[in-house]
């Protein structure tokens, strides 16, 4: 347990949120944890987001809001909130969730000697009413201690992770081709661990202006082509080369994996999903025989 109460900076990125975003402020200004700061970085907001901001600033000088002076995308808007951010540790924040009282306190005591620290989050409506499923029960949420898993997906979500300073610091700029919990959660997991816990500490608003995480988002792009998805994934994974990790196992599956990534049959491809089934599988929730299935996939196309 932590005892000498180290300042949290809570790094927010918003854009177009004076719906919801009031809310989310009263449930991070009344944490139990005391010693923190409020960084947004405000992405080209046109509705009333930044004065609600800037009348919470009046009230409450840890605030600090910061323009970006074009519409950069949410993960260089968080890049920058991290620039800004002068805590010991950086917790990042949606601008429509809602946190339990105690998320920082808990999360600040139990990260430990790893570099991050998640948890589960808790579904709900526009209104912020349960919708009656955890995080837990859709995806795979557990401890990694390799950053393999996060070469096919991520079941880490951003809006649930604090990290050290020191190690966010250490992997920017983040790859615009990259979400940025993705390249957190694999840095994280190469190098000194990301830790789960499962408690619930963040209402997720589901609602129809999410930019990920609804069905009924307005912000749902067009179907992409087979092409179009199999060249952003091949970016994707070579965005994570340059990634500052010290496991030399992380390494050479991600080497494997974009050796073997091209549209021909694979025989090697396939015997290779086996070989590495614990390291590449492990997060996707999914039944044995499914997995299995998806290693015998890959004979035909790397369908990741």
């Amino acid at each position: 347990m932590i005892h000498n109460n180290p300042k949290v900076s809570v790094a927010m990125a918003s854009y177009n949120g004076g719906k919801y975003i009031s809310e989310q402020l009263d449930s991070i200004i009344s944490q139990t944890y005391a010693n923190i700061e409020i960084v947004i970085v405000d992405d080209g907001s046109s509705d009333n987001t930044i004065n609600i901001i800037k009348d919470y600033q009046a009230r409450y000088p840890f605030i600090f809001l910061f323009l970006n002076e074009r519409n950069r995308g949410v993960t260089k808007t968080f890049e920058r909130a991290v620039a800004e951010s002068k805590g010991a540790f950086i917790a990042f924040c949606d601008q429509d969730d809602i946190w339990i009282a105690d998320k920082i306190e808990t999360l600040v005591n139990e990260i430990g000697e790893h570099d991050a620290i998640y948890a589960n989050s808790q579904l709900v409506d526009a209104a912020g009413n349960s919708l009656g499923r955890d995080f837990s029960a859709i995806m795979k949420m557990q401890s990694y201690y390799s950053g393999t898993p996060f070469l096919l997906s991520n079941t880490v979500p951003g809006h649930a992770v604090l990290a050290k300073a020191a190690f966010l610091k250490r992997i920017v700029p983040f790859p615009a081709e990259l979400f940025f919990d993705v390249w957190v959660a694999y840095n994280a997991g190469g190098n000194n661990g990301i830790k789960f816990i499962d408690k619930v500490l963040v209402k997720y608003r589901q609602h129809e202006s999410n930019t990920v995480g609804t069905a009924k988002s307005k912000n749902k792009k067009r179907k992409r082509t087979a092409q179009e998805l199999f060249d952003i994934k091949l970016k994707e994974l070579k965005a994570l080369e340059p990634a500052p990790i010290k496991d030399e196992h992380t390494r050479q599956v991600l080497a494997r994996v974009i050796q073997h990534f091209h549209r021909g049959w694979s025989l090697r491809r396939s015997v290779f999903f086996f070989r590495h089934y614990n390291d590449l599988l492990v997060s996707k929730n999914k039944p044995g025989w499914r997995k299995k299935l998806y290693c015998i996939k890959m004979f035909f196309k790397p369908n990741f």
